[in-house]
């Protein structure tokens, strides 16, 4: 046989009877009143703009960091850069001396000099034919050989071009004999060596990577947001970022996106900020406070100071008038700029105590527990 759940059931009752208690309405005596130094504010409508305090990591601008490889295999003849050297657009990184490279720039000067020979031996005969001197079978071969010779140049050229060199560095091989075989490694921007993976000597495979270079004229402030944050965040608000670097001076950035996943262990989506770097202090890795501007909202408020909480449950004082006060219990929503949403529990208009709460708090608590 069961017995009765005897104490469960009492401690529901004294629960109850306290809850009860508390509900009860607070009268204070004029000496109190006095003592108290209450003020009141009226709950009303508000524009409130939610601030979240989030700590942040520093990255680099995925889209502006280049891991530069070559595009032809070679040896590491001379190494002209190391890290955290600053860097320009075209500047040489590294020589190279390849084989394949060589050999495909000495087929394209085989191809131009018979071009060549073909073009003068073309213009020669095209006169004697129109003079009547060759038959036009002779012209008409020398013709196809030199679109023969032009397409053969054409296709040793894209070649070359597709090795990264330049046009003006395709003509110059010609005049430049010394340079065949030569591969110049060079930076795709103007920025920081972040990372130097080869040294003199060493043979590289085409596509292999030698350097890091980053443009950190931007970076990324990476969040984490807080779930239940989520619905007071928008994409495109403003941040401000500090970092320990730089002691009171303050970064704007631009929250750019938010992640597609949450994270399971931390409840948290990732955030991306990104934010101007244009004195170069700033440097991936550093940790960052920001505060992200949340959406503006509107709707009932009160003032912080006005909210108490008793258990798990959050209260105002209502002013009924001749020190009698009534505490109501109210739902909130998340408190910003020194307001607090109201979402059930008290009407627009209503008078409150927004000071001297906590005194008022003692007074309620102990008339209510006699």
């Amino acid at each position: 046989m069961n017995k009765p759940l005897v104490v469960p059931t009492l401690i529901l009752v004294l629960v109850l009877a306290q809850r009860l208690a508390f509900a009860a309405e607070l009268q204070l005596t004029p000496a109190q009143l006095d003592n108290a130094n209450l003020t009141s504010a009226t709950v009303s409508t508000r524009e409130s703009l939610t601030q979240l305090k989030l700590n942040a990591i520093l990255t680099a601008d995925r889209r502006k960091t280049y891991r530069v490889a070559p595009v032809v295999d070679g040896m590491v003849t001379t190494l002209q850069v190391v890290a955290h050297e600053e860097v320009r657009k075209g500047q040489v990184l590294a020589e190279l001396r390849s084989h394949s490279l060589g050999q495909a720039q000495a087929e394209y000067l085989e191809a131009l000099a018979r071009f060549d020979l073909a073009k003068a031996e073309r213009t020669r005969i095209e006169g004697l034919w129109k003079d009547g001197i060759v038959a036009e079978s002779r012209w008409l071969k020398v013709d196809s050989e030199y679109k023969s010779a032009r397409a053969t140049l054409q296709a040793r050229r894209r070649l070359l071009s597709l090795t990264g060199l330049s046009d003006k560095q395709i003509e110059r091989l010609a005049k430049q004999p010394n340079r065949l075989a030569v591969f110049d490694l060079t930076s795709p921007i103007d920025g920081l060596v972040t990372g130097v993976e080869i040294e003199s000597g060493q043979l590289l495979s085409a596509g292999q990577a030698a350097f890091h270079v980053d443009d950190l004229s931007t970076l990324w402030a990476m969040v984490k947001i807080p779930v239940a944050r989520l619905p007071q965040v928008k994409i495109g608000v403003e941040a401000k970022i500090l970092v320990q670097a730089s002691p009171g001076q303050s970064y704007r950035g631009t929250l750019e996106s938010l992640g597609g996943v949450v994270d399971t262990q931390s409840q948290t989506l990732t955030g991306r900020i990104v934010l101007a770097n244009p004195e170069g202090l700033l440097r991936p890795g550093m940790y960052a406070e920001v505060s992200l501007s949340g959406v503006t909202s509107q709707g009932l408020m009160v003032p912080a100071t006005a909210v108490f909480r008793v258990g798990d449950q959050n209260y105002v004082f209502k002013v009924l008038g001749d020190g009698r006060f009534e505490p109501v219990a109210v739902d909130t929503g998340v408190a910003a700029g020194g307001w607090v949403p109201i979402v059930s529990g008290i009407a627009a208009n209503a008078t409150i105590v927004s000071s001297g709460v906590a005194e008022l708090k003692s007074h309620w608590q102990y008339q209510g527990g006699e």
